[in-house]
């Protein structure tokens, strides 16, 4: 009889990836935050979830075959115990409607699905690795559920998520050995028999905990061989398991899974093979899913390049990603089938590089009598206050676009910054040419820093996206082009590279660079005439034109006015919070009884439960197993002993020193010695002003401390610092609109609710 994998047999390279549908959906959609949702308002944290999953392990295993099974009613389970997983509570609603998408995700990618009357998922998944291993194929389960930990042996290995749904393990049979204490696979139903699962509503016998079971079993072996040395056991343990002999067997029955289920694994139906891509692409896009499509074409296997020239005027395509046909295997490697061709930019563009002074000024020429112009600008950073211009994309039409570089390797086309300001100051500070842009601030900020002001501000797609979707999260220009446009972009990665090898986009060929700057003008102008008729049709038109797109401008001149910063009262701060934070230091240890360092998680925690005793009832452990310090836990130990009060406090200060005493003069921008932070539009539901790097907007104002801080922002002489902001705006809606006589009184005596 040929072994199993040897060299003779014919799946001696396959790998069967089996899909715990169920399990792994719900695991994602307990792991991730319930207000993933469509632009629409459609959930998606299970589905995406599932699917990031499914995707990250096709790309880390690089399996040959796969398959996917899924519970279907009740079992025969239900049949031998009437109470099994009678506590476990229905499927929210929310996952429900989600579980027609992961089958529509499995669909489109050709994934083929197992499901049984009478059995569960679990018994499929383990009659499908038996079958597989006696055709001599290597399995990997993936799911959300330790139960399946059991068929783990020398041909299958199971693949979980920890705490967190990203973190993954997969085990082997060592691995399982390690968890459980030394209990090999085969034998964690009988421990499931002895200690039940709540989970499942399996009762195990009452008064046997888990290291007494695995006790038990090290020694004994199996259930059988328990009560077979009954007599050797302790009474108090031999009492219970006499009583709940019964008991005992038939929860390992209900936890055993069955192998033998009536299926058949056809292994050539399973096989990863070629997918309609146009499939996949429209149903992540109905989902919004650009990320995952993205992580998908990382799999995939990208062949042919399209041939660009470096000469000024030339006319590269869009990109090798947007335009170029070229082939895509779905998974990599082995022995799957080449996808159809694939060019995602639907329409042909003209795209050129503006390099001598000649073409600039037929360009600006050109700019000058449309009825509009699209700007974007190339950098160095994100901080538009600290980022060097690299190039100005333009363009006035759909399907064309204009790159003018200014910094480029060398070697490569570029002009000089005083010939490009020359050339293009006068068309962009032209306050009757309308100017278009995605994120607008950030381009008007560079470009005014570097010259070049921009006035006649007429349209932010960010911001109307924003207007019609205030809570979508996916407001870049790469997500409203594949979603509005049904375009696919390149992401900048692509060009800048990701991580410690990430270099800036004046490293960048400009045959790179001109295609993906080019696409963001000609997106963002294609953007305009979908956006600007759903703006009018919803009666936001006014809003949009009046308020928001007037304020771009004041914020930007906010934001490249900075603020000043007193540093040496802040110096002089960050001494007296250190004394401070020194002397609560020895306290906290004096109390205590020993040394130790109290910003160690760890080390507080044993300091607190295990030396001092205090109450750990309901409190929850960290994944290294010791019991939480978090700053929840703490408030509800308050009272508990005098030192809680004392980390609390040393909490507060050295969170108030780091982020804010030390951190603020770190900040300063050293070309003009102000801090410059940026303000956001689109950065809340409600339509309130937000602020990062730094977030002003979080400084205490509650405690002395915090007000302290603030003291440190100071105005030049003779000028004031003033603060907006909305009056208690979500109260005034509520008032408009429940017309509640109490509150409109209240707002109309200026009172503070």
């Amino acid at each position: 009889m040929e072994e199993k994998n040897s060299p003779c047999s014919p799946n001696r390279h396959a790998k069967l990836l089996l899909i715990d549908g169920h399990a792994l959906a719900y695991r994602a959609f307990h792991a991730l935050p319930a207000d993933m949702k469509t632009s629409q308002g459609e959930p998606t944290n299970a589905v995406y979830g599932f699917t990031s999953m499914l995707l990250n392990v096709l790309r880390d295993e690089n399996p040959t075959h796969i398959a996917v099974t899924f519970d279907k009613g009740r079992t025969f389970r239900h049949e031998m115990y009437d109470e099994y997983k009678a506590h476990r509570a229905k499927m929210p609603d929310e996952m429900r409607i989600q579980m027609e998408r992961v089958r529509q995700v499995l669909e489109a990618l050709g994934i083929p699905i197992f499901e049984q009357e009478g059995y569960e998922a679990d018994d499929l998944l383990g009659t499908l690795a038996r079958q597989a291993e006696e055709q001599g194929v290597d399995v990997l389960i993936v799911t959300g559920d330790a139960d399946l930990l059991q068929l783990v042996d020398d041909h299958t290995r199971v693949l979980t998520s920890r705490q967190r749904f990203s973190d993954t393990v997969v085990y082997d049979r060592a691995g399982v050995q390690q968890r459980y204490d030394g209990l090999a696979p085969h034998q964690l139903a009988d421990l499931r028999g002895l200690i039940g699962d709540t989970s499942d509503n399996i009762p195990g016998v009452r008064g046997v905990g888990k290291k007494t079971a695995t006790t038990l079993l090290k020694e004994y072996g199996s259930l059988e061989g328990i009560y077979a040395h009954l007599d050797k056991v302790a009474k108090r343990f031999r009492t219970r398991l006499e009583a709940e002999r019964e008991q005992a067997f038939l929860s390992r029955q209900l936890a055993v899974i069955v192998r033998d289920v009536p299926i058949t694994l056809d292994l050539d139906a399973c096989r990863v093979r070629s997918v309609d891509p146009d499939a996949v692409r429209n149903l992540f896009r109905e989902l919004e899913f650009r990320s995952l499509l993205e992580k998908l074409e990382r799999l995939e296997r990208l062949e042919g390049a399209g041939e660009t020239s470096t000469a000024s005027a030339a006319r590269p395509t869009t990109s090798a990603r947007a335009g170029v046909p070229h082939q895509l295997q779905l998974f990599g490697g082995g022995e799957t089938e080449l996808l159809a061709s694939v060019g995602p930019m639907e329409t042909a563009a003209d795209y050129q590089v503006v390099a001598d002074e000649d073409a600039l000024r037929a360009v600006a020429s050109r700019m000058a009598r449309a009825t509009a112009l699209t700007l974007d600008t190339e950098t160095t950073s994100t901080d538009p206050m600290q980022a060097e211009l690299v190039g100005i994309a333009l363009t006035d039409a759909p399907g064309h676009g204009y790159y003018v570089p200014v910094a480029a390797p060398s070697g490569d086309p570029c002009l000089s910054l005083e010939v490009v300001r020359r050339t293009l100051a006068p068309l962009l500070s032209d306050e009757q040419l309308p100017k278009y842009g995605h994120n607008i601030k950030y381009d008007l900020v560079v470009l005014t820093r570097f010259g070049m002001p921009v006035t006649g501000l007429a349209f932010d797609t960010m911001v109307a996206e924003w207007l019609l979707n205030p809570a979508s999260k996916n407001l870049g220009l790469k997500n409203l082009a594949w979603s509005r446009l049904n375009q696919e972009m390149t992401p900048i990665t692509d060009l800048i590279g990701r991580g410690k090898r990430q270099t800036t986009m004046d490293h960048v060929p400009v045959v790179q660079v001109a295609p993906y700057a080019c696409a963001d003008v000609d997106m963002t102008h294609r953007l305009v005439a979908v956006l600007e008729p759903e703006l009018k049709e919803r009666a936001l038109w006014p809003l949009f034109q009046d308020l928001e797109m007037p304020l771009i401008p004041a914020l930007a001149a906010m934001e490249m006015n900075g603020v000043q910063l007193d540093v040496d009262f802040l110096a002089q701060m960050s001494q007296e919070l250190q004394g401070r934070l020194d002397t609560l230091t020895v306290r906290i240890q004096e109390m205590v009884g020993y040394p130790f360092n109290v910003n160690s998680t760890q080390q507080l925690s044993d300091a607190l439960f295990k030396t001092l005793g205090l109450p750990t009832q309901g409190l929850r452990r960290t994944k290294s197993g010791h019991f939480s310090t978090a700053a929840d836990v703490l408030a509800r130990l308050r009272g508990k002993h005098p030192v809680i009060d004392l980390i609390l406090e040393q909490r507060e200060l050295a969170k108030l020193k780091s982020t804010y005493v030390d951190a603020l003069p770190k900040m300063i921008n050293p070309h003009t010695g102000r801090l410059h932070t940026s303000y956001h539009l689109t950065g809340t539901v409600t339509g309130r002003i937000s602020s990062s790097s730094p977030n002003l907007q979080n400084i205490p104002i509650r405690t002395e401390l915090g007000r302290r801080v603030r003291r440190a922002f100071v105005a030049a002489p003779g000028c004031q610092l003033i603060g907006a902001d909305y009056s208690q705006i979500e109260l005034r809606v509520m008032a408009h609109i429940s017309e509640d006589e109490g509150l409109i009184g209240a707002f109309a005596r200026d009172e503070d609710i």
